[in-house]
This record gives structure tokens, C-alpha cells and sequence, in this order.
């Protein structure tokens, strides 16, 4: 995530500074993910309220685009095709 993002021109400090305030949430008793955001939406000066979202926005596609990159499990029927491939001693165990 960290070559992703600085090949956009970030630098190591203005991510590590943003990951540490971000999990720094975290350390406050009773604060949720939902309650830091409303935190730091209502600072926001309208002007920056667009920029802010299309950051979500762009944040919830990469995520996205990350999850659709994963194997789903096997379902049964895989399950039992890969059982029997490794029966016969060609599966990789």
C-alpha cells in the first residue's frame, strides 16, 4: 500500500504521520470508527468537504479492488474435487 500510495507522490512521513493518527482513534476509550469520522467531518471547512469525500470514495474503490483480487473459499463441491485430486497424489498436499 505504502509504494502505491507514494507513487503518487507521498512521502514515507505524510503516510506514517496519517496511518499513526488514524489508528490513534483506537486509544480513546469509547470512540468508534463511525465517531472519529463525525470528528472529522465536522472539522472539515466546507471547501474541503468535496476533496474529503472523493477520498473515501477513492479509498472504498481500492479497497474493493483489493477484495476482488482474493480467492474466494472453495465451495463443497471444489472441496471435494480438491479432496480426491489429492488422493490421487496430485494435489499439492
Amino acid at each position: 500500500m505504502f509504494a502505491f500510495l507514494e507513487s503518487f507522490g507521498f512521502s514515507e512521513e505524510e503516510l506514517s504521520s496519517v496511518i499513526d493518527e488514524l489508528n490513534a482513534y483506537r486509544s480513546i476509550p469509547g470512540t468508534t470508527l463511525g465517531r472519529y469520522m463525525n470528528r472529522i467531518i465536522n472539522g472539515l471547512a466546507e471547501e474541503d468537504r468535496s476533496a474529503f469525500l472523493k477520498g473515501l470514495m477513492v479509498g472504498v474503490a481500492i479497497r474493493k479492488a483489493a477484495d476482488d483480487l482474493e480467492e474466494p473459499d472453495l465451495i463443497e463441491e471444489e472441496k471435494r474435487i480438491q479432496c480426491e485430486i489429492e488422493k490421487l497424489g496430485f494435489g499439492e498436499g
